[in-house]
Parts: C-alpha cells; sequence; structure tokens
C-alpha cells in the first residue's frame, strides 16, 4: 500500500523525497506499525560514488511516539544500483590507471599507456575482510590471455562494509550494477540528522 500522507513524512526526516509502501491497510497508519516496510529513494549521492538507486526494505518497521520519536526496524535489507557513468566517474576522480565497464558477466577493467591498450582482465566484484576487491575471471596482456588471472586481484578505493551489513548479492547487467546488503535490526530517533546517521549505518 501507498501513502501520500507517509511519503511526505518519511520524505521531510530523510530530506530528500521518497516513495514508501508496505503491505497492508490504512489502519497500519495508525498504529505507526508496518510489514514488509519499503522505501524507496531515485538516487543518493555519497561521499565516494552517486547512486542511481537505493531501495531500503524490511520484514518490519515500527514507529514509536515520544519526544523524540523513534523508529525500530526489523531484517533490513538494502539494494543499491550503479550506473556506468557515475563508476566513469569515479574511476577518473581516484585516477585509476583503468577504465572500469560494467557488463552481464562482470567489471571489465582496461588498462591503457599514453592512450594505447595494454590489457583488460575480467572480474568479479567481491568483498574480502570487509572490503571490496576485484576479482578476475580472465586477463590478457597485449592480447594474448594470461591464465594467472588470479594474480590480478586488485582492492578497489572504496570504504569498507558498514559494521553488521553482509553483502548478499551481486547483479551485473550492461551498464549498471546492484548490490544487495543484509543488515541488522536498528532503531534511530527521529531527530534533525537521521539520513546522515543512516548513512553511516547502512551504507559502505
Amino acid at each position: 500500500m501507498r501513502s501520500d500522507v507517509l511519503d511526505q513524512l518519511v520524505s521531510r526526516y530523510l530530506e530528500q523525497p521518497v516513495k514508501a509502501s508496505w503491505e497492508g491497510g490504512a489502519a497500519d497508519l495508525l498504529r505507526g506499525s508496518f510489514d514488509d516496510a519499503r522505501i524507496e529513494l531515485g538516487g543518493l549521492a555519497t561521499a565516494w560514488m552517486s547512486l542511481d538507486g537505493v531501495i531500503l526494505s524490511a520484514r518490519r518497521a515500527e514507529l514509536k511516539p515520544g519526544v523524540p520519536a523513534t523508529i525500530r526496524v526489523e531484517s533490513p535489507s538494502l539494494l543499491v544500483s550503479v550506473g556506468q557513468r557515475d563508476v566513469a566517474r569515479w574511476v577518473e576522480r581516484f585516477q585509476l590507471p583503468f577504465e572500469l565497464h560494467l557488463t552481464e558477466r562482470g567489471l571489465l577493467a582496461r588498462a591503457k599507456v599514453a592512450g594505447l591498450p595494454l590489457g583488460e582482465v575480467e572480474a568479479r566484484l567481491q568483498v574480502v575482510g570487509g572490503w571490496f576487491v576485484l576479482q578476475p575471471q580472465r586477463a590478457s596482456l597485449l592480447g594474448v590471455p594470461n591464465y594467472a588471472a588470479w594474480l590480478f586481484r586488485t582492492y578497489l578505493p572504496l570504504p569498507p562494509l558498514a559494521e553488521g551489513a553482509r553483502l548478499e548479492e551481486i547483479g551485473h547487467e550492461a551498464g549498471r550494477l546492484r548490490l544487495r546488503f543484509e543488515i541488522e535490526s536498528f532503531e534511530e530517533d527521529i531527530t534533525p540528522g537521521l539520513m546522515r546517521r543512516l548513512r553511516g549505518r547502512l551504507l559502505p
């Protein structure tokens, strides 16, 4: 179910437009409890990379009145989407020695020297010790296949996963990368700065 009132309320406290929905009826608004709750943001700029889309879903969310009011979220998960344009800007910002292309099979890193192609590595995104890494599946140097692709594993200049978050699923598409994280249940006061605190809790 959708509610314009709830959209406006949540947008006010998160300080940006959102779409909220849940499984149930209008009476849930009065109780302040929502099953299979879902909040969708059209996009989000972080200190590291802009995200095309962000969806926070939870098995249950509950608003508790008080001064201040609080929100409790049970079994939340976070789905983030990154597009090719934002990845290209990120690579340029950190002056990485390769181009990074999002494909259906994974990520394709192409190295160049003086504008000339040197080699390419086809890799999958993984998390090792909480840090994001490129795990090569195939590599070639000067057009010659290199069967020791595993030697080219590269740590990416991204912050580690937020405490209590687990990367559960990676979806590769042409020009898009989707990541789904499982997060620990949490409770937050509904006060100014809520969005900033949620970013630190939810996003790497």
